[in-house]
């Protein structure tokens, strides 16, 4: 059995071995703590910079949904004038086509009578 000396030995080895276990634990909790802080920090300035681009997005946002409405109200009154235009040419087209119309018969009505007066030339000549 060991003696006493021998056992105080090893307590006061165990000991030191404990010591420095626990003064490199205490120094990394120190270093974690210190990574944390700053991790903190980052997220803060994350959290601040998110929310400017947050603000900025919604800005730009609103601003295309602007423009989109005026261009919107300009496409309409640009579509009406179109329709309108497209409406006055189809009247205009509908009285030219009435008017070529009369004309292609009363041509057909002097080639008609031409006809017949040339039929009727042709009755009294005679027969050769």
């Amino acid at each position: 059995m060991p003696t006493q000396e021998e056992r105080l030995s090893t307590v006061e080895q165990s000991v030191a071995v404990l010591r420095k276990g626990i003064a490199d634990t205490h120094h990394n909790e120190t270093i974690l703590l210190g990574v944390m802080a700053e991790q903190g920090k980052d997220i803060r300035e994350m959290k601040v910079g998110l929310a400017a681009l947050n603000e900025r997005v919604g800005a730009f946002d609103q601003g295309v949904h602007d423009r989109f409405g005026v261009l919107e109200g300009r496409l309409g009154a640009f579509e009406q004038g179109v329709r309108d235009r497209f409406e006055t040419l189809g009247g205009h087209l509908g009285s030219f086509e009435q008017s070529v119309t009369a004309r292609f018969g009363e041509q057909d009505k002097k080639l008609d009578d031409l006809g017949r007066l040339l039929l009727q030339v042709l009755d009294r000549l005679p027969p050769s």
